[in-house]
């Protein structure tokens, strides 16, 4: 297996309002569902929280919040119940007509616009926080200094991530059948050599000894990562 490649992603340079970006991340709403992560985080956060919500919750590299709003309603059709989400991002596009929605379902979101670097040093402790198609755009130092701040900040972190790999290679480059907008394209292909697998991702978190570690596939193309703190 070939070692990880990062290539800078065409998404990250473009304006929220650019029309090629708010193309491509319709192609995100619709990939999250295509790739099996919406189920993959819709059953994962119910069996971790199956009689409440997570008192707070982080979404790392959040975009538009599609991916959190399409699974809470899910996973907890009563509501938050006062719960406070973060949505954290260099340039975070949350809609206003999102927030609202989230707030009538009693949860209480905020935005954070900050480099998740720079965000995790300080942060406030959260009871879970995750992070969807977003630790790719790391190499593994910068990925090692983020899990030292996170480990400080949550009992509970989990991660979906492109897989490196031949299935993902042949998937992303036939995402032109689906429509898809060229800097989906582009990023798409970017993003698996820049994926994980194996267990590339355990090895980079603290003190091992001290946590629970889950690091898996995901059908073929996603790959998953959990860290929980043992008591």
């Amino acid at each position: 297996m070939s070692l990880r490649h990062l290539t800078p992603e065409k998404l990250d340079s473009l304006s929220p309002s650019d029309p090629a970006a708010l193309a491509s991340r319709r192609d995100l709403q619709r990939l999250h569902s295509i790739l099996g992560q919406k189920k993959l985080w819709l059953h994962w956060i119910q069996n971790k929280f199956p009689d409440r919500p997570p008192a707070s919750l982080v979404d790392l590299g959040c975009g538009d919040g599609h991916l959190l709003t399409s699974i809470l309603p899910i996973a907890f059709p009563h509501g938050g119940h006062g719960a406070r989400l973060f949505f954290v991002d260099r340039q975070p596009s949350v809609s206003d007509s999102t927030l609202d929605f989230l707030r009538r379902k009693n949860w209480l979101p905020s935005l954070v616009s900050a480099e998740v670097h720079e965000w995790a040093q300080a942060a406030p402790r959260a009871e879970l926080i995750i992070a969807n198609l977003f630790l790719h755009h790391f190499a593994d130092e910068l990925l090692k200094n983020l899990f030292q701040s996170l480990a400080t900040r949550t009992p509970l972190f989990a991660a979906a991530e492109p897989r490196r790999g031949l299935p993902g290679k042949i998937g992303s480059r036939l995402l032109g059948i689906l429509g898809c907008h060229p800097v989906t394209q582009h990023d798409a292909r970017v993003s698996v050599e820049a994926g994980f697998c194996g267990h590339e991702i355990s090895a980079l978190w603290p003190s091992p000894l001290s946590w629970d570690f889950v690091e898996r596939s995901s059908g073929l193309f996603t790959h998953f990562f959990s860290a929980e703190r043992i008591d």
